[in-house]
């Protein structure tokens, strides 16, 4: 925000200059490039009150009883460290160099060995429904498997059924399935070749 300075002497008329303002935002801190042409290091004020806002401010004489001023106005962020601000003029520039307030950062506090990771209320309800799906998989994993409920959820076997049937039985079963259709197909193969036998005994 802008305000106007204090009351200026009466033998003095000023000009209202309005600077040119940068701002170089980073992460950990902002930069505040004012360019001020003309203008000497000990024309130029920087001030921080109790209410978190930077004011910069300036005079300069033109001629005569004419001189050149501004006055700008920064409110700083909340997360600005207020002690670590620093200004310099050089080359008709002022820089404020603002630091922020890291929270949370990758310097971490010397902790004991067996202290456990903080973890945020969105981390501890995910975890809880982690354990509590593999909670469920277990129970699922100690019942018998039902074959319908094999075929809904791997729905891979859409045409009849029979290899999610199968695929849900257990080893041991699926062993026996085997055996007994090798035996089926073993008894169909002998009927048909003592079938075949007695009608080639009978005809001869």
């Amino acid at each position: 925000m802008d305000t106007k300075p204090q009351t200026a002497p009466a033998d003095r008329s000023y000009t209202e200059f309005i600077p040119n303002v940068e701002w170089a935002r980073g992460e950990t801190s902002d930069d505040i490039l004012i360019h001020l042409p003309g203008f000497k290091r000990d024309q130029v004020k920087v001030q921080i009150d109790s209410h978190g806002t930077l004011r910069t401010s300036g005079e300069r004489p033109l001629d005569g009883k004419r001189w050149s001023r501004f006055w700008k106005d920064f409110r700083l962020a909340d997360n600005c460290s207020v002690n670590d601000i620093r200004a310099k003029f050089e080359d008709e520039m002022l820089q404020v160099h603002v630091p922020k307030m890291v929270v949370g950062g990758n310097e971490a506090l010397p902790r004991p060995a067996d202290a456990k990771e903080p973890q945020s209320e969105e981390e501890a309800t995910d975890k809880q429904e982690t354990e509590a799906d593999k909670s469920m998989d277990q129970k699922k994993a100690a019942q018998p498997a039902s074959p319908k409920k094999m075929t809904a959820h791997n729905g891979g076997d859409r045409g009849g059924g029979m290899s999610s049937i199968y695929m849900g039985l257990s080893q041991a079963r699926k062993t026996l399935l085997m055996n007994v259709a090798v035996a089926i197909l073993v008894l169909f193969v002998l009927g048909l070749y003592l079938k075949y036998k007695l009608t080639k005994d009978e005809t001869s």
